[in-house]
């Protein structure tokens, strides 16, 4: 043994090669980001983008320059916590624009990576809309999925943070916005459910099983459009599943015709109604070559019993 390891130091050979990132531009940091990103190497990834942030920012944190940026830093942060199962359980200021921080100092000033992956999308939200008002009705397909799956992603964030009347209105933005630009209904069915679900745990049934029914009424417009045998199975097993969620809340509704009602969060009945799955559903992508939408991989296995349950509130797009 040498007197280095003796002592209890890391011979040079054993050292990380330590990354030059000055060497890089903003635009090369970026890239690489991705890159790492779609390898799932996300808090390496991570790194990148806040370093590209960094030199790329100014003194306006709502820059349309920034917004990929923002997306995708935001979601490599984001998408390591979810890997890690280590999501925040703390309240989530929602904030507004009166209030939103510069870049830089959500970057040095972040409890956490889920607040700053938090701040990030609405930046990034912001950021999109004010290249909207740029593009007039000229928004590309892709920017207006990329603009609302920020919305998605807080929506997602304030659900898992049991804060289910928030993430309905994020759903519903993101809904609205991508109904406005009239994107094929593909990009629908999904933010419906995750819509539903929030209405449900809200104890909002009666909105929960409305929203429930357009979005079957979607997948079933869906399932005509579909090309190819195994998207039509995969959408017409998610439409099996928002089937019997509207079955099971009739029933439960019905239930509760003579009682007070049902009351919020998980005091709600709505909570035995959580679907089960051994299944997946799609991974989030940002590439631009690759759809954001609610192509729902349901998977091999099903639960016991004749009901087949996909888990709902895993659905991001």
């Amino acid at each position: 043994m040498s007197d280095a390891e003796k002592e209890g130091e890391i011979p040079e050979t054993e050292k990380e090669e330590e990354i030059d990132y000055d060497a890089f531009s903003p635009e090369e940091l970026f890239e690489k980001g991705k890159f790492l990103f779609k390898e799932r190497k996300y808090e390496e990834s991570a790194e990148y983008f806040s370093r590209a942030l960094e030199r790329r920012s100014g003194d306006e944190p709502i820059d349309p320059s920034l917004r990929e940026n923002y997306l995708w830093f935001a979601d490599a942060l984001l998408t390591k916590e979810e890997q890690s199962a280590a999501i925040f359980s703390s309240d989530v200021n929602g904030g507004g624009n009166e209030n939103i921080p510069t870049a830089e100092s959500v970057i040095t000033a972040a409890n956490n990576d889920e607040s700053l992956a938090f701040e990030l999308f609405q930046l990034g939200y912001e950021s999109y809309k004010k290249h909207f008002e740029t593009l007039k009705e000229n928004v590309p397909k892709e920017e207006v999925l990329d603009c609302s799956y920020c919305l998605v992603r807080i929506g997602d964030m304030y659900f898992t943070n049991h804060q289910f009347e928030e993430s309905a209105k994020e759903y519903q933005n993101a809904i609205k916005l991508r109904e406005e630009h009239k994107l094929p209904v593909k990009h629908l069915g999904s933010l419906y459910i995750s819509l539903s679900q929030s209405l449900m745990f809200n104890g909002q049934l009666k909105e929960s099983l409305e929203n429930f029914k357009k979005c079957r009424d979607l997948l079933q417009d869906l399932a005509k459009e579909s090309e190819g045998e195994e998207e039509k199975k995969n959408v017409e097993n998610t439409l099996e599943d928002v089937s019997i969620q509207i079955e099971d809340l009739e029933k439960l509704i019905e239930a509760n015709k003579n009682n007070q009602g049902a009351t919020k969060g998980s005091q709600s009945n709505a909570a035995s109604l959580v679907p089960k799955t051994t299944g997946n559903l799609d991974e989030k992508q940002l590439d631009s070559t690759q759809v954001k939408s609610v192509t729902i991989d349901i998977g091999g296995g099903s639960s016991s019993g004749k009901k087949r349950r996909i888990d709902l509130t895993k659905v991001y797009e």
